[in-house]
């Protein structure tokens, strides 16, 4: 029998619904359940923790948050930072003047909150997965009329491109890599995160589970996509769903059902739940 302790759930293509806010009610009630057996259910996203509250809501068991591709970890219950990697202050400073400059669609996450330049909300927003997802931004974001500005002073986890045109790519990566040592990874489509080097969900995950007492064959977790790679390689029960990537399937130790259908509620229901 499994002596599953922590599952580990990332988001968009994951746990989510593709309308990329919805939580399907097979992945709550496996997760509610589970959670009542003991386990630490735990998000790990991308995301800032203030794009996440909603979700968390759906949830209702949330113990910790992995966030921004796992630059900081959050005692959901206490609040408690367990762990941070911020991007180093002058590269950052660096790159937000250069996408201005290039003018394509980014946002910031910043000690557990989203930053929009004022003048490019409405590009930004405009640039979400889905309707759904643009008015969440547009209702926890801040809007600093001059983001380096506002930024100063504070431990900024990510920067996310929204879309990065393909013929342009690999020069914008030479310019950025040219700032300094950064972690560049993608999770959909044509975007692009960049964090700190060494930052990912799986050293993340280590992490919190060295603080924790807990070894690999006692964490769960759940990915789509290139920013999951590490986490599926990591864990001892690692879920790649129906409509993830090819590399993340590769990685993943075990397959599950798509995002719509409820993988995640399906394989905490046959490995944790029932087994």
């Amino acid at each position: 029998m499994s002596d599953i302790r922590l599952i580990c759930l990332d988001m968009d293509g994951t746990l989510l619904d593709d309308d990329h806010a919805t939580v399907p009610p097979r992945n709550v009630a496996a997760l509610r359940a589970a959670a009542e057996r003991g386990a630490a259910v735990t998000i790990a996203s991308g995301r800032a923790w203030s794009l996440l509250r909603a979700v968390d809501a759906q949830i209702g068991v949330t113990r910790y948050a992995v966030l921004s591709n796992g630059a900081a970890v959050l005692d959901v219950a206490t609040g408690e930072w367990i762990y941070r990697r911020p991007m180093d202050p002058a590269a950052r400073r660096t790159i937000l003047t250069l996408l201005l400059d290039w003018g394509l669609p980014f946002e910031v996450y910043c000690e557990g909150e989203n930053y929009i330049q004022a003048d490019r909300t409405e590009q930004v927003v405009g640039s979400a997965l889905s309707p759904e997802f643009a008015q969440v931004l547009r209702s926890v974001s801040h809007f600093p009329e001059d983001l380096n500005a506002a930024l100063e002073g504070k431990a900024v986890e990510k920067i996310h491109i929204f879309h990065v045109p393909p013929e342009c790519r690999q020069e914008l990566l030479d310019a950025v890599e040219a700032c300094g040592p950064l972690a560049v990874t993608t999770s959909f489509g044509e975007n692009m995160e960049l964090t700190a080097p060494g930052v990912n969900k799986g050293s993340a995950v280590q992490a919190l589970c060295e603080k924790l007492g807990l070894e690999p064959d006692q964490v769960m977790a759940f990915g789509d996509a290139g920013n999951d790679l590490e986490l599926l390689a990591w864990a001892g029960w690692s879920f790649a769903m129906a409509n993830a990537s090819a590399e993340a399937r590769a990685t993943a130790r075990y397959l599950t059902g798509t995002n719509r259908e409820g993988g995640v509620g399906m394989a905490v229901e046959q490995y944790l739940l029932n087994a």
